[in-house]
């Protein structure tokens, strides 16, 4: 996302607390630690800056106009908002890149991070759809969602992102719908590995794609937000990116678990969002009052409650229309 920012021609700074890391990226223009074989140098551009200490991050957000693009996992996020608050600006714009949801409170992500600031008037936007970082790298085409319940920090987030070549970012006023799109196709993700782990084919996949943008859709509007957006980017672009693609975690996951894996043994090296995702999508579930067969399967079988054979026929042998 700094790339991105960078690209479309504003001065970016990158905060981190490893000083190495810091050093590299100001020297060689390149990130030791991820992408690392891509510069991040832009042509034409001002060179993306790396900050590693707490004053020199206080003297940034002391910029006017200021926009804060939040890119810590979602767990890491309302922590992290807490024990900076007094340094964070209350005009700033904070823009939240992470697909999930706060798992200790079941939290939309826009609700845990006002809790951690104390506040409930902090300019917030969201930014999801199809985007694996290391397309975006690569220069391949890319589209996005940029949403605030203020549809003008919304247009900042798609002035400042869009460059006309490889990037565009497109605006909506349903920051609920973008976040729960971009956060509960993860346990379904898991479900297509699920699928393709079973050795099913295209028309199984394509099949529980659709269905799960149904059951998406329900919950959206359960929970207050625009059921169009899970049509666009946030809900359809992202879920087929996730359920198709064996670059994400999430369907790899479901693969591995069909294949007997451990959720323990799968989640030692990575994070994979869309497992303790699955427990909070069963609370919105019960709490909606929605069946969400889809959800509630690929739960069962994460936790083992249920075999595979057992979950093909609960779905195959619904009654007509549910």
């Amino acid at each position: 996302m700094a790339f991105a920012a960078a690209q479309g021609g504003n001065d970016t700074v990158i905060y981190m607390r490893d000083a190495d890391q810091c050093a590299t990226i100001n020297k060689d223009h390149r990130n030791p630690k991820y992408l690392s074989e891509f510069s991040l140098h832009v042509e034409g551009g001002s060179e993306i800056r790396g900050i590693c200490t707490l004053k020199e991050l206080e003297e940034e957000l002391a910029t006017p106009g200021v926009v804060i693009l939040h890119a810590l996992p979602c767990q890491l996020t309302p922590p992290w908002f807490k024990e900076h608050k007094d340094i964070i600006p209350k005009h700033a714009l904070i823009c939240c890149t992470a697909k999930g949801l706060y798992l200790r409170t079941n939290q939309l992500m826009g609700h845990a991070i006002l809790d951690a600031l104390d506040r409930s008037d902090q300019p917030l936007a969201f930014l999801s759809g199809p985007s694996f970082a290391k397309e975006i790298m690569k220069g391949n085409p890319t589209t996005l969602v940029a949403a605030s319940n203020e549809l003008f920090q919304a247009v900042r987030i798609q002035q400042m992102l869009s460059n006309f070549k490889t990037m565009r970012v497109f605006t909506s006023d349903d920051p609920v719908g973008v976040q729960l799109g971009g956060a509960l196709k993860n346990p379904l993700a898991v479900g297509a590995g699920m699928v393709s782990g079973m050795g099913f084919g295209t028309n199984t996949l394509s099949a529980m794609v659709t269905r799960a943008s149904h059951e998406l859709r329900q919950l959206c509007i359960a929970m207050g937000g625009n059921p169009r957006t899970i049509d666009g980017l946030a809900g359809m672009g992202d879920l087929m990116l996730t359920c198709f693609s064996e670059q994400s975690r999430n369907q790899r996951c479901g693969q591995r678990l069909m294949k007997g894996e451990r959720v323990e043994d799968i989640q030692k090296n990575c994070t994979v969002e869309g497992i303790a995702t699955a427990d909070v999508a069963i609370v919105y579930a019960d709490m909606c009052g929605l069946e969400l067969p889809l959800f509630r399967c690929v739960h069962s079988l994460i936790h083992k409650k249920i075999t595979p054979e057992e979950a093909v026929l609960d779905l195959m042998g619904r009654s007509r229309n549910r």
